[in-house]
């Protein structure tokens, strides 16, 4: 049963604190380095960015091996239970994505756009079907190759030892908050939300609290934290068709991370919350 409590004696406990304070220094520490030479505008931004998606991995792994002396793939690295987890992971950003902006048009936030050309940018010749090869593969190959460095991380190891001591449902809200506020400085520069970086903080990490807990239901459903991986590597593939069909000069306001977007996020969230509570009602 869980504590729902963290015990400086427990190993596990430890696990967690140590993890949580590794990997935020480390990364805070790479984002102030981006920040003094010229923040996002800074040339190698995009790689530091990349570099660092495979911190929860790391320092992870390292933490399970040495310290927790358990077995790495004891946090979710196996195919896990079903196929149709992988095809939610898959489809989700579509269907999320498209009810931010029917819920963008309804709520007359900005103009709906029926502009294709970002999407298929004929300029550069390149034939259509390419391109929709291209976008079928993306979730998978590269996104989800490092969007693994962070599941791993936080819906395999972070979560894993959070159910040990905390409900699903305390487990789910405190990863999505550590993972929102994990990526902070770099939205307090204007990452997303580039007008309103403080306020942009607050969006962010609730937006990582809605999609961590459909993260969180595919790596609990699907005992694998490839599944998760799949699904972040998706969102990441697809978030801009948001941001192509909602247009609007106010982010707050935008698709996926503005008001439309996060409504979208928080009702499909309600709806894995209601499947875990059904399926593990003494865990929830």
């Amino acid at each position: 049963m869980a504590s729902n409590l963290l015990n400086f004696k427990d190993k596990s406990s430890m696990g967690i604190i140590y993890f949580v304070l590794i990997t935020f220094i480390i990364t805070y520490l790479m984002l102030a380095f981006v920040y003094i030479n010229g923040g996002l505008s800074y040339q190698n931004t995009f790689a530091f960015l990349m570099t660092m998606m495979f911190i929860p991995l790391i320092v992870s792994s390292l933490l399970t091996k040495f310290y927790l002396k358990r077995p790495i793939s004891s946090f979710g690295i196996k195919i896990g239970t079903g196929i149709k987890y992988y095809l939610a992971a898959y489809f989700y950003p579509f269907i999320v994505i498209g009810l931010g902006i029917l819920l963008f048009v309804l709520m007359r936030l900005g103009t709906f756009s029926t502009n294709l050309d970002f999407i298929f940018p004929t300029q550069y010749g390149i034939p259509v079907y390419i391109l929709l090869i291209n976008y079928a593969i993306a979730p998978i190959f590269p996104n989800s190759i490092f969007a693994f460095g962070e599941e791993y991380g936080w819906r395999g190891y972070l979560q894993d030892l959070l159910l040990e001591k905390f409900s699903i449902f305390k487990t789910l809200i405190i990863t999505g908050v550590i993972w929102g506020l994990w990526h902070a400085p770099l939205i307090a520069m204007g990452y997303n939300y580039n007008q309103y970086p403080l306020p942009g903080v607050f969006l962010f990490t609730l937006w990582t609290i809605f999609v961590g807990i459909f993260f969180g239901w595919l790596k609990i459903k699907s005992k694998s934290v490839l599944t998760a991986a799949l699904g972040h590597g998706a969102i990441n593939a697809y978030v801009g068709f948001g941001i192509v069909f909602a247009q609007t000069n106010n982010q707050l306001l935008g698709v996926p991370f503005g008001l439309p977007g996060l409504i979208a996020f928080l009702i499909l969230a309600i709806i894995f919350l209601w499947d875990l509570k059904r399926s593990y009602p003494q865990e929830f």
